[in-house]
């Protein structure tokens, strides 16, 4: 069976219907023939339904923007974000085999194919934003900005402590091992309007212990620049 090309005419993603309508013969034998497909490996199965062509990803020199663009097709609609876009800026030091850790309006899964594992977390509308739009082969998907990736990733992790402000900032500086040198006041700005936008009394907590940290540090760059 001949699958579909990739070019910049065609989606680089391949989903059943895509092949039901180049494929010629009897229906009832299309399955079978996306079986073969896969099993010769000529066909990748990035899901159930959807697909790329082995040529495809041999051939492309930007895995890492194939494997990001591909994010957005698995499960949509969705923007990557959280660990993988922290440890892009270098706030999260690298892990190998990190998942690709996306944020969806729709419920969270999970999904796993030979270019990895693909991580779907639930966000409600309100906070579905913050993302920049990067192209590949002239497709377009979205990735969280290094604010908002911090945000996310702060708001929806449960073990913070919500009551306790000395343990929540121990947890901030030392327990989550956020390289913080990263994370400019500019960050913290930008950082500051999905902080008031959530209405999330835990947010607003970090944004006081933040606010300080920034404020000490001003208050040592200044005393240092002063005692030259």
């Amino acid at each position: 069976m001949a699958v579909p090309g990739n070019n910049h005419h065609e989606s680089i993603c391949i989903t059943k219907q895509d092949l039901r309508a180049k494929y010629t013969g009897a229906s009832n034998t299309l399955d079978m023939r996306i079986k073969r497909a896969l099993k010769t490996q000529k066909l990748l199965k990035l899901k159930n339904g959807l697909y790329i062509t082995s040529t495809a990803y041999l051939h492309e020199l930007d895995k890492i923007k194939f494997t990001e663009f591909i994010a957005s097709r698995m499960y949509e609609p969705s923007y990557i974000s959280l660990e993988y876009v922290l440890e892009k800026h270098g706030l999260l030091l690298p892990q190998p085999n990190r998942s690709i850790t996306c944020m969806t309006t729709k419920t969270g899964r999970t999904f796993k194919n030979l270019l990895g594992v693909y991580t779907y977390t639930n966000i409600k509308p309100l906070l579905f934003t913050g993302f920049e739009e990067q192209t590949f082969n002239g497709h377009a998907y979205h990735i969280a900005t290094k604010d908002k990736a911090l945000f996310d990733y702060l708001y929806l992790n449960p073990n913070l402590a919500r009551r306790n402000a000395k343990q929540l900032k121990h947890q901030l500086f030392n327990e989550l091992n956020i390289q913080w040198t990263y994370f400019s006041e500019q960050d913290f700005e930008a950082f500051s309007k999905f902080v008031w936008q959530s209405d999330s009394a835990k947010m607003q907590k970090i944004w006081h212990i933040l606010n300080a940290h920034f404020e000490n540090k001003k208050f040592d760059e200044w005393a240092r620049e002063l005692l030259k």
